[in-house]
């Protein structure tokens, strides 16, 4: 007895078999159609890349660098300290 490919998974079957020992589907059908591939990749994508742009910009808030604020303990509004251009050192 010849052992022959299932053409849906590739486990090698004996001739006379009517159903494939690994996956259960006959040994003569055909592979599914590549429209499952597409529509498995496509759904991927849609996940992956709200998630890397997500990523992607966390990382970059984090990089951004602070603005300082201004400390109102140094800002003086006395007018004495305010030097007078006119006055010789």
């Amino acid at each position: 007895m010849a052992l022959k490919p299932c053409k849906v998974c590739g486990t090698l079957n004996g001739e006379g078999v009517d159903t494939c020992l690994s996956c259960g589907h006959d040994p003569e059908g055909s592979k599914r159609p590549a429209i499952f591939r597409y529509i498995a990749i496509a759904i991927v994508v849609c996940l992956a890349i709200p998630l890397i742009s997500g990523l992607f910009n966390w990382i970059l808030w984090q990089l951004k660098p602070k603005t300082p604020k201004p400390n109102p303990s140094k800002v003086s509004l006395v007018l004495n300290e305010i030097p007078d251009p006119l006055k010789k050192i």
